[in-house]
Formats: C-alpha cells, sequence, structure tokens
C-alpha cells in the first residue's frame, strides 16, 4: 500500500501538537501530572511532567510511524480499504491530542469527566471502524487478523460482516456508558467486539470455512 508522505507528517505531526502546547503551559503545570484514571473516575496514576510533555507524544508519535511503516510494508496491502486506512491513520494522532490535553487540564485544576469523554471516544471509533469491516479484505495490518480468518477468504469475510455489526453495537453501548457508567457493561462490551467474532470464525474453521 502507498502512503504519501504527506499523510506521514500530518498524522505525526499532530500527535506531536501536544509538546507544542505543554511547553506554553510549562510554567502552569505542576511537577507531577496526572496520566491515568480507574473506573471511578479518581486518578490513581501520575507521572513527571516532562513525560507528558515530551515523552508520552514522542512514544505516540513512534507509535504512528510504526502503523504506517506496517501498512506501507504489508504483503497483502492492495487489500487494504483505502477509508479504514483514513479512519486507522488518525486514531492515534487523535488519542495523542485528546489524552494530554485532560492531563494538561486536570492538572491546572479543571473539573472534566474523563470517563465520559473516553467512553465517547470508544463508542464512535468503534461506530466507525465497524462500519468499514464488513468492507474489508484480508490483509495483515487492518481488520481482525486471526489465524482462521487469515487462511480463508470466505472466513474473513463471514467474521468480518458480524464483528461490523458488533463493533457498531458495541460502540453505541460504549456511548451509553458514558451517560451511565458501569464497569460491567464496560467489560461486556469488550468481550462483545473481541470474543464472538474470535470464536465465530473458530466455529467457522472448524465447519471447514
Amino acid at each position: 500500500m502507498k502512503i504519501s508522505k504527506k499523510m506521514t507528517i500530518a498524522t505525526t505531526a499532530v500527535t506531536l501538537i501536544p509538546c507544542l502546547i505543554g511547553l506554553a503551559l510549562w510554567n502552569r503545570l505542576p511537577g507531577q501530572v496526572p496520566t491515568h484514571w480507574n473506573f471511578k473516575n479518581q486518578i490513581d496514576g501520575y507521572s513527571s511532567k516532562a513525560m507528558l510533555v515530551f515523552g508520552i507524544p514522542a512514544f505516540m508519535a513512534a507509535m504512528q510511524l510504526f502503523l504506517l511503516f506496517m501498512c506501507q510494508n504489508d504483503p497483502k496491502g492492495q487489500n487494504i480499504s483505502r477509508r479504514l486506512f483514513h479512519l486507522i491513520a488518525w486514531i492515534l494522532p487523535v488519542i495523542s491530542v485528546v489524552l494530554t490535553s485532560i492531563s494538561y487540564g486536570i492538572a491546572m485544576g479543571f473539573s472534566i469527566n474523563v470517563g465520559k469523554i473516553v467512553n465517547i471516544m470508544l463508542g464512535l471509533l468503534f461506530i466507525g471502524v465497524g462500519n468499514y469491516l464488513p468492507k474489508s479484505k484480508q490483509s495483515y495490518t487492518t481488520g481482525l487478523k486471526m489465524p482462521w480468518t487469515l487462511s480463508s477468504e470466505e472466513n474473513w469475510n463471514r467474521t468480518h460482516r458480524l464483528a461490523g455489526r458488533l463493533w457498531m453495537l458495541g460502540g453505541a453501548l460504549f456511548i451509553v456508558n458514558a451517560f451511565w457508567p458501569s464497569q460491567w457493561l464496560f467489560f461486556l462490551v469488550l468481550i462483545l467486539i473481541s470474543g464472538i467474532p474470535g470464536a465465530y470464525s473458530y466455529w467457522l474453521y472448524r465447519k471447514g470455512i
């Protein structure tokens, strides 16, 4: 799959935007800043200011470049849906900007409901990806890459048709969970979007598909 330099530069640059925001806010940030929250929306992890401003965005940028490299060199790259790829290519940049901005805001005393924001983001992500899963073709970097889907095109197609519906349903449930939070619902959705497609793909394999 051919990835333009413009796409690589744009997505990586956005991933690093938090560095510029952090430098502008440097003198207003405490030495230790919140970077992790539990299911009760309580802070349970801190990092140094330098790690938040430079370390986390740099790590996200490295992951972004690795993702683009993998897509660029996928032996089945010609099968990757351009629309699905463009959606996936912007996931890490958006996460980098949103999550570091949340940490900046809370560190400066703003009241932010992290759980609601994360659930809405996950909901929109899974609805978006779920919409494209049924249309995706076999590849090693996008889609549900299991031994059974990669060994059979029919298995891949059937599994992705089911997964697409489940991911969109799971995305809707994540949005519901943003307003009526439930730890059990969160884990139920994870089982729904990962466990069921995996079991279905294996069942198809056992049937010779």
